[in-house]
Formats: structure tokens, sequence, C-alpha cells
């Protein structure tokens, strides 16, 4: 699911939720008001892929056409 954000129209309250596409929209967890609207939000993008280093994390060996070596 992913987490969206919203705002109160009444008190201008910004907070985030985890939710799915069909769930209502929400009411603001400050002042209860049920009028919230969803706020665009910037999606997290990693330029270089999978992360290297001490995590364990290594990059995808790659074997087909459109392989980059």
């Amino acid at each position: 699911m992913p987490i969206y954000e919203f705002s109160c129209t009444k008190c201008s309250h910004t907070f985030e939720l985890l939710m799915g596409l069909k769930d209502p929209v929400p009411r603001c967890p400050a002042c209860g008001y049920e009028k919230t609207k969803r706020l665009m939000s910037c999606g997290a993008i990693r330029p270089d892929g999978i992360p290297k280093g001490s995590g364990g994390f290594h990059a995808p060996s790659c074997s087909g056409r459109g392989c980059k070596k």
C-alpha cells in the first residue's frame, strides 16, 4: 500500500497515511475535521539502483539482451 500525504482544509495540518486506493478520505488527526485533500508527493528514486556496501546488497546479475556490463 502506498503512503499518501494529506492536508486539512480547516487547520492546515499536514499528515501522512498508509492506505489503499479504495480507502475513504481520512479525517484530520489534529482537529477531526472530515474534509482533507491529498497532496502531490515526491517518490523515492535511487539513481544508482541497489545500494552496495556493508548492508549486504549486491548488484543483480544480468543475462540477456539490453544488459549493460
